[in-house]
């Protein structure tokens, strides 16, 4: 039920469970110490049948980037060939010919890139997708615990912001992983066989440019993990805003929610105006060092142009004008190689966070999973719990459930009251295996809920919350959630008794009426029974209503009641209220307290022998006081 303190008191308001081995900053927030190897891993594991699709992206950038190195050692030799200083006359012939084989070259190149474009962009959707999946996937297999690990803003922002960055720098990145090592590789070599003496400034200039691009990582990286997180408290705020924005307007709260919103944002903008700021040093440095090498080059290189020796009657000159064209073009070859490696860095480095952020949802293990060869059927409603104790993972030294130790019979209709934190909803969460025990055991049909296969289980135990969720659909839609195969008589019987046949049918739609987004155009008492006409659909074995009938008025209530009696007989009934009037009929009402069951019996009894269930039902009815609420 509740835990020991109001802060618990339901699922919504669990605290956040942090494991052993997780560091946190000093807002409470993880920090995580993912390698980028291991995190690439990750991600690769999950591009699934796009593989393909990028091994042909590496392919079509290969043979792009070897037709384009190609391009400048073609080049010296039309150079030569039309260099009258160095030939006695010009070929016009082997001129077209080196024309036409650059020209080739140049259209393979573009005819290539396209193609690497095509299955590039192909696999980056692919791999967002299947992240996308395998997110949504991961989160319906999560207990209460592991969805306390995440907030509802931080999830929300891993499914779009967070897998949007990743697949753009997938997109960029497998483009480039290749492209911009093999021309620069490519390049060196080139550079090497026509003239290996000054491609030796090459060598001096590339360290440098790479030490310098670490160094900025060291500073970039920590700053947009910070940015992610703060993304997740503006989407926080959008999201409690839009939830309770007729609150905030009763209020007049509006200046208050978009000062709040203004900051969050100013927070955003000042981390990533430092950021680019820092990264902003990654074009300069990179080239200042690429013209310092051209500078050289050029000055080296008209050393040995002019340098030359007789031999017979010929001048044999150290270099060619043709081979310092070359060499030139294979500067501005890796420096275009040395802009792709900062695209990628910089695209690593502000992806990184999202991509663990990603990973952190994907590879969080469920701690409530279904035992192999698990029990398919559950016999009957008949509950028991043996000495149940349970504590949070995140507080092991305060139990919120302590030596709870009850027996029900299949069929039985059991009431709990108590104050709010008391831990009647985590004691119940327990029958669906919501929560595990911490000690004793939990029992449903005579077999330990732990045997169960967990879907088996879940459909033989139905609960209607007390914060009930309508879908967007239909009204019959959302009744057969509980009973998908249902027909138009079984969602009607199903509707008389939770009393919600009479406003349905006043809908000029009736069941084919629209429910929009959180069931807003509809009451909160409609809201409730239709929530319990769904469930009942399900014929569940135990039936668990947490404060479920709180927001409908009291004669609903015991027609509602009167209805379970009679139509769900064999069926266990637990009935969460605040109400006596709600329980006071029951087979057992519990009395609990502080995480402990501090008496049990029927109503008279309870009367005679608890003060405290005798002073609630005196305060609510001992007047006559009756709790009336409208729909």
């Amino acid at each position: 039920m509740s835990t020991s303190k109001a802060k618990t008191n339901s699922q919504d308001n669990a605290p956040r469970f942090r494991s052993a081995d997780e560091e946190f900053d000093e807002n409470g927030m993880p920090i995580y110490h993912d390698s980028l190897i291991g995190t690439v891993k990750s991600l690769w594991a999950h591009i699934g049948r796009y593989k393909k699709d990028t091994f042909l992206t590496w392919l079509f950038v290969a043979l792009e980037t070897l037709g384009e190195i190609l391009i400048p050692y073609i080049m010296q030799y039309l150079v030569d060939e039309i260099d009258v200083a160095s030939t006695e006359t010009i070929n016009i012939g082997m001129c077209f010919l080196w024309g036409g084989i650059m020209l080739l070259l140049a259209v393979f190149g573009v005819i290539m890139g396209i193609l690497a474009g095509f299955f590039a962009a192909s696999s980056s959707a692919g791999l967002g997708a299947n992240l996308r999946q395998a997110m949504f996937y991961k989160i319906q297999d999560y207990s209460f615990t592991n969805i306390d690990k995440f907030s509802t803003s931080s999830i929300v922002t891993r499914t779009t912001l967070d897998v949007s960055n990743v697949q753009f720098a997938f997109q960029q990145v497998v483009r480039s992983l290749l492209r911009a090592p093999m021309l620069m590789i490519f390049a060196m070599i080139m550079a090497f066989v026509t003239e290996w003496r000054l491609a030796f400034i090459f060598v001096a200039v590339i360290p440098v440019i790479g030490a310098v691009l670490l160094f900025i990582a060291h500073f970039v990286h920590p700053l947009f993990v910070k940015i992610f997180r703060t993304y997740d408290d503006l989407n926080e705020d959008v999201q409690e805003n839009i939830a309770g924005i007729r609150a905030v307007k009763a209020f007049g709260r509006q200046e208050e929610q978009k000062k709040r919103f203004g900051d969050t944002s100013e927070v955003i903008f000042d981390k990533f105006v430092r950021v680019e700021k820092i990264l902003a040093f990654n074009s300069p440095l990179m080239q200042i060092a690429s013209y310092i090498a051209i500078l050289l080059l050029c000055y080296f290189g008209a050393q040995l142009i002019t340098s030359y020796t007789i031999v017979g009657d010929k001048l044999l000159f150290e270099m060619s004008v043709g081979e310092l064209s070359s060499l030139l073009s294979y500067v501005m070859q890796i420096l275009i190689a040395l802009m792709l490696i900062t695209m990628i860095y910089t695209m690593v480095v502000m992806s990184r966070n999202s991509a663990e952020r990603i990973i952190h949802i994907i590879e969080e293990v469920p701690d409530i999973v279904s035992p192999e060869n698990g029990i398919k059927e559950v016999k009957n409603g008949q509950v028991d719990f043996n000495h149940v104790r349970f504590h949070f993972k995140d507080n092991p030294e305060n139990d919120v459930l302590k030596d709870i130790d009850l027996h029900f019979y299949s069929g039985e209709t059991i009431g709990i009251v108590g104050s709010t934190g008391s831990s009647k909803s985590t004691l119940l969460s327990m029958l669906a295996r919501l929560y595990d025990v911490t000690d004793g055991s939990v029992m449903v049909g005579g077999e330990d809920v732990r045997n169960y296969d967990l879907h088996a289980l879940r459909e033989a135990v139905a609960v209607v919350l007390q914060k009930n969720t309508l879908f967007k659909g239909t009204i019959a839609e959302n009744l057969r959630w509980g009973n998908e195969f249902a027909t138009d008589e079984q969602l009607k019987e199903a509707c008389d008794i939770a009393q919600a046949s009479s406003f349905i049918e006043g809908f000029p739609d009736k069941y084919e009426t629209m429910i929009v987004q959180g069931g807003t155009n509809v009451s909160g008492g409609q809201k409730q029974r239709l929530c319990i006409a769904r469930a009942l659909l399900k014929s569940p074995k135990i039936l668990i209503l947490d404060d479920s009938t709180s927001a409908v008025d009291t004669h609903t209530d015991s027609l509602i009641r009167k209805g379970l009696s009679t139509k769900f007989p064999g069926t266990t009934k637990f009935i969460v209220a605040e109400r006596v009037l709600s329980v006071k009929d029951c087979d057992t009402i519990l009395v609990m307290d502080d995480g402990k069951v501090i008496a049990q019996g029927t109503n008279d009894e309870l009367m005679e022998k608890c003060p405290m269930y005798k002073e609630l039902y005196e305060s609510q009815l001992g007047g006559g006081d009756f709790d009336v609420q409208a729909d």
